[in-house]
């Protein structure tokens, strides 16, 4: 799909609004070279203040890539591309954060066994005179895990 446009892209500074190897990894997957610089945007939207999860992970997604594009750009390393996302959650309307400490990480992941959840993720391509959003949503079926398999995980600092 990109090969028709590969070697303009290869000119261009593409950033990812993000310090998550993987998904610098998926972007390298298909070909793109970026660079990362996480986004210091302050995640406290309030998800009841939109229509939809999706509303919601894109709007979290656009706030990321703007706070990286205002901060590279007034350091006069404006990027040309700006890629950001946003990952959530949900079981049974309700959306699953970042666990602030281990007693929410089992919480969370003992109310996932054995249930299907819904997994939302806003994208954010931003160019220079383009913007284009979309949100993928998957749903998961969690395997049954018991309390030791829940706290061997949380060991490992993978939740968190």
């Amino acid at each position: 799909m990109l090969h028709p446009i590969k070697y303009i892209l290869k000119q261009k500074n593409i950033v990812l609004a993000s310090g998550s190897p993987r998904r610098k990894e998926l972007l390298e997957n298909i070909g793109l070279k970026v660079s990362i610089c996480p986004s210091l945007f302050e995640e406290n939207l309030d998800p009841k203040s939109f229509d939809s999860f999706s509303d919601f992970v894109e709007e979290t997604a656009l706030q990321k890539v703007l706070e990286v594009e205002q901060r590279l750009s007034s350091q006069g390393h404006g990027p040309d591309i700006v890629i950001g996302a946003d990952t959530v959650v949900t079981v049974d309307d309700e959306i699953f954060g970042k666990p602030g400490n281990k007693d929410e990480a089992f919480t969370m992941l003992s109310r996932l066994s054995g249930r299907q959840h819904i997994v939302y993720t806003g994208v954010v391509i931003k160019s220079v005179d383009k913007t284009i959003k979309f949100t993928e949503k998957a749903n998961v079926l969690f395997g049954s895990i018991d309390e030791d398999q829940i706290k061997g995980y949380i060991a490992t600092g993978e939740p968190m």
